[in-house]
């Protein structure tokens, strides 16, 4: 770590976090977190946005858990679809139930 002060060092590193949540959302490749090292006691004047960070993140877990349990179940009605066999069988698919 270099010797930033406390604010720099925090500030940065929000920045970072705050950056890999909108990189989640837009669906890029996600790099493994690992937590700054030689931080501190967070400063005062930081904390209301280290909250906003936290609240944002735990939104975006539980809308990308949703986002995985539609998937999974849209995984599975398509996987009771039979599979496609020779000659001209007729398919439903039921899209509302």
């Amino acid at each position: 770590m270099t010797s930033a002060s406390p604010e720099h060092a925090w500030a940065e590193a929000l920045e970072r976090m705050e950056s890999e949540l909108h990189g989640a959302l837009a669906k890029v490749d996600p790099i493994p977190w690992r937590p700054p090292a030689g931080l501190g006691p967070i400063p005062e004047e930081l904390q209301e946005r280290a909250a906003r960070l936290l609240e944002a993140q735990l939104h975006t877990i539980r809308y990308l858990e949703d986002v995985r349990q539609t998937t999974a179940r849209h995984l599975a009605a398509v996987s009771s679809v039979p599979r496609a066999e020779i000659g001209p069988h007729p398919v439903y698919f039921d899209l509302i139930g």
